[in-house]
């Protein structure tokens, strides 16, 4: 048999072969592995196509099911890193997530839906919708939150800038556009929007910002400062005295109606 001029790729093009067209529900038979192979410019003989199967279930941890039905004998991806219902699961939280934009939302379904088989991805299009709850404009928040880690790990402060919306729902600078620096030591999820909480050497405070309403953030050179501050803080605590409320000293007070 003549061999196809991208012979050497013919593992990784099987492997997608079967990864893309087949699930529990959808098998192809061997002329047709065959018949894709040859639309990728490769050839290959059935021996080495059960010899590949063999190595994606033993190195790769992608199984092969053999099954006959009938005359015909039929071979499917039996198990995958996501289950359908896992990759459901992750779709409907990038839907309902806050804090991803929209052009964000689809994206990252788009690339979700590459863990399952073609045919698993248009039962997933029915889910596949931005709907019309608020989501962020800021595109950046992603790459805050990593730049985020990554100064808490190198023990260092952070500035940015800070906005808030305004009676036009449009992003605008607070304090002018005056630059923030502070130390961040932690991270957190509540009402669906991240959360930096980090140490104002200004105010010698731990105060708390939201990412989305971060940006042009950079990683400074400077130490970070409230070590003592951070000494014995109770996140969970904080989380549920603090966020979605304004800032300021805590109080007890006496209503009458």
């Amino acid at each position: 048999m003549a061999r196809g001029t991208n012979q050497k790729f013919k593992f990784s093009y099987l492997m997608q072969i079967m990864q893309e067209k087949t699930d529990d529900e959808h098998a192809i038979t061997m002329p047709q592995i065959m018949e894709e192979l040859e639309k990728y410019e490769v050839t290959a003989e059935r021996k080495s196509i059960y010899a590949d199967f063999q190595d994606m279930t033993d190195k790769f941890g992608i199984e092969i099911i053999k099954e006959q039905i009938g005359r015909e004998t039929y071979y499917h991806v039996g198990s995958r890193k996501f289950e359908l219902a896992e990759v459901k699961l992750l779709i409907d939280a990038i839907q309902s997530s806050k804090f991803i934009t929209q052009s964000k939302s689809r994206e990252l379904i788009g690339k979700i839906k590459s863990f399952v088989s073609e045919h698993q991805a248009k039962q997933l299009q029915r889910q596949v919708y931005i709907n019309d709850r608020v989501k962020t404009m800021n595109e950046s928040v992603y790459y805050n939150v990593d730049d985020i880690h990554t100064a808490i790990n190198e023990n260092k402060k952070i500035k940015f800038k800070y906005y808030k919306w305004d009676i036009n729902k449009k992003l605008v600078p607070r304090h002018n556009g005056d630059w923030f620096v502070v130390s961040p030591w932690a991270l957190t999820w509540d009402d669906e929007n991240y959360y930096m909480v980090a140490f104002d050497d200004l105010d010698q405070q731990i105060k708390h910002y939201r990412v989305d309403k971060m940006m042009r953030l950079s990683v400074e050179v400077e130490k970070r400062a409230g070590k003592d501050a951070f000494k014995n803080f109770d996140m969970a605590e904080y989380s549920k005295s603090t966020f979605g409320m304004y800032q300021g000293k805590k109080t007890r007070v006496k209503l009458e109606f």
